[in-house]
């Protein structure tokens, strides 16, 4: 669902960490990371409508994305490690997930993702929130519950042979 666009990394629970930038600029990267958020909602909506009659419930998610500096690399002892990434970038991440269920929202995207993929500033509703373990410090966010309109706000999709690559926290 992701490729070309990121990296699935690490799957934890039903919570999925993918990678965005590892190779290629962050204006690519933020867009790509966009990108991914649309095809999920689409992904999601398929298996919601085609089976609605068969689930108790729809399948439901949140996206948290975040731009910013990380470790990369392989962590762990002896024979037990993970390639994983590490950082502010990567928890910011997670919490802007964690802020969907709060905003009734879809996906979270950081201002300063929608700035460096050239999001118009008018496009998506925003808000500030505070960021758990930021010392109530005040982030710009916006918010998305149809992240399939990504799709049409960004310049066309990537070639499938463009190189692979921000953090994204999606549950």
């Amino acid at each position: 669902m992701l490729r070309p666009l990121g990296t699935v990394w690490y799957f934890c629970g039903n919570g999925v960490l993918a990678l965005f930038g590892l190779d290629t600029d962050p204006a690519t990267a933020c867009r790509k990371a966009l990108r991914a958020a649309s095809a999920v909602a689409s992904n999601v909506a398929y298996p919601n409508h085609q089976f609605a009659s068969e689930m108790r419930e729809p399948i439901q998610y949140g996206i948290g994305i975040h731009a910013g500096e990380v470790i990369v690399g392989d962590i762990g002892f002896r024979g037990h490690t993970v390639f994983t990434a590490l950082g502010d970038a990567v928890n910011v991440a997670s919490r802007l997930q964690d802020l969907t269920k709060e905003l009734d929202c879809k996906v979270v995207v950081s201002e300063e993702v929608c700035k460096t993929a050239g999001l118009s500033s008018d496009v998506l509703t925003q808000t500030d929130v505070a960021i758990r373990g930021h010392d109530g410090q005040m982030m710009t966010v916006r918010i998305a519950s149809d992240p399939t309109v990504f799709a049409s706000l960004l310049d066309p999709a990537p070639a499938s042979d463009e190189p692979l690559s921000e953090a994204v926290a999606a549950e």
